[in-house]
């Protein structure tokens, strides 16, 4: 080795390791700054000192309970709505990481997501919606002819996700249709008979957003104010009634559950 290699190596101490996480040097407000929804999931922040945390986003602490925290969550992640949901219901009665993970990469087939499986059980565990049961990770064993105790640590941990009370109440609320009450046929009801033809034609076959947009146009009443088809696709998808697949958009069971309802309200009128 050379004098020149001898010195640069000299300057570091032996046991230096370049790619270890220094927990004394991370600056949790800096951290919560970079990734304001709190998705990033950092190896040691479970083991950080108390000082060093900062609450995260979406909690329960923070948004008045544990329901209003996972809606608002889950309100703010239209793209990922439906998987959330879907984690929720996967674990109403306890679902291992392994199943899990194969879970959500078989959901997000056709919808790719920059989250990682964990991460999105993660974001569900800060608000409440899930809770993390850790088995044990090793086996207490005895060696009889030594007399000697000792731990053996298993080859593989797989800590199961549970859904919470809040979590389920939520979920069933959603399923069942409450936010397309609340958002289309409440909030949005001026147009439903732009919601209803968009639905109506999702529901005959897959459509792009292409069609979408120029189906919309038609209609004198998103003149003005301006409204184009990505407004009424954001709240149909945000309402679990449409889903992206296979490169266009498809109507859910829950959009056709609700189409007749949209339906009946153009017949009032």
């Amino acid at each position: 080795m050379t004098s020149d290699a001898n010195g640069l190596w000299g300057g570091f101490d032996e046991e230096f390791d370049p790619l270890a996480v220094d927990d004394e040097v991370i600056d949790q407000e800096a951290m919560d700054d970079d990734n304001p929804l709190d998705t990033v999931d950092y190896p040691t922040m479970r083991n950080m000192p108390s000082e060093m945390r900062r609450e995260s986003v979406y909690t329960p602490e923070r948004m008045g309970g544990a329901e209003q925290a996972i809606r608002s969550l889950l309100d703010r992640n239209p793209g990922r709505r439906t998987v959330l949901l879907s984690i929720v219901g996967w674990c109403a009665d306890g679902c291992p990481t392994s199943e899990l993970t194969r879970r959500v990469d078989e959901a997000q087939r056709d919808n790719r997501s920059v989250y990682a499986p964990t991460t999105l059980c993660r974001m569900l565990e800060r608000a409440g919606a899930l809770e993390l049961e850790m088995p044990e990770v090793a086996d207490a064993c005895e060696d009889a002819a030594e007399g000697v105790e000792y731990l053996e640590i298993k080859e593989r941990v797989d800590p199961v996700w549970r859904a919470s009370a809040a979590g389920l109440a939520v979920r069933e609320s959603l399923t069942q249709g409450a936010a397309f009450r609340e958002l289309v046929l409440g909030r949005d009801a001026k147009y439903a008979e732009v919601y209803r033809a968009v639905m109506e034609a999702v529901g005959a076959e897959p459509r792009s957003k292409a069609y979408i947009d120029a189906l919309v146009d038609t209609f004198p009443i998103v003149k003005s104010p301006r409204r184009f088809g990505g407004h009424f696709i954001d709240l149909l998808e945000r309402t679990d009634a449409i889903a992206w697949k296979d490169r266009a958009w498809r109507l859910t069971d829950l959009g056709r559950s609700m189409l007749p309802v949209i339906q009946a309200m153009g017949k009032e009128d």
